[in-house]
């Protein structure tokens, strides 16, 4: 393979995620079962739009809150949304930057603003610096850029802005039908079912 730029999902692949952590979070705090929560995340609505940039932080509250039928705090629903987060090991991170030296390094992520400042403090627990853009050349996040994965759309924005070919990048994504996406456009994967082994990935370039 000829590849030049290596495009890093965030969750699932550069820092610990337990997805279902928000659900149990959120069923705690309401009356709601915890997979109905979770199966919200796969249709077009509230969470989605958040995830597009298409409401703000506030009206994600507000219409959470709506949905459950509470009148939870900001400091409640923002410590749930949060609970799938875990750590980002510092190995993880230098890795990333050492492959810099080879390679153009970039993060697309579905995520959304509350994730974000969660996880900043989080890269810097870990290494000490205030966010991702520290060990990237470039971070790509689906609310910033109004679109998400798996839509084509993203990809082919991601390949523009970062002026790649398909076929010199390889994608790396813990959730199979982001890469299914992304091969359709001629883009390498690498699908990661356990966050180490992006360690293994200089054998896929």
């Amino acid at each position: 393979m000829n590849i030049k730029t290596i495009i890093f999902d965030l969750g699932g692949v550069i820092i610990d995620l337990d997805f279902k952590r928000t659900p149990g979070a959120f069923s705690q705090l309401t009356s709601w079962d915890a997979e109905d929560i979770y199966q919200m995340y796969f249709k077009p609505g509230l969470l989605q739009d958040y995830e597009k940039g298409l409401i703000s932080d506030q009206e994600l509250r507000t219409g959470i809150n709506n949905l459950f039928g509470t009148e939870l705090s900001n400091e409640q629903i923002d410590k749930a949304w949060c609970a799938m987060l875990g750590p980002i090991p510092k190995k993880r991170l230098e890795f990333m930057n050492d492959l810099r030296k080879d390679f153009q390094v970039l993060v697309l992520s579905n995520t959304n603003a509350i994730h974000v400042k969660a996880f900043n403090q989080t890269v810097k627990n870990a290494s000490g610096e205030d966010s991702l853009s520290a060990f990237a050349d470039e971070v790509y996040f689906s609310h910033e850029l109004k679109m998400r994965k798996p839509d084509q759309e993203i990809y082919e924005e991601v390949l523009k802005r970062s002026n790649n070919k398909a076929e010199e990048c390889l994608f790396l994504d813990d959730t199979k039908h982001n890469l299914d996406t992304a091969a359709l456009l001629g883009i390498r994967t690498m699908h990661i079912t356990h966050p180490d082994q992006i360690f293994n990935l200089t054998a896929h370039v």
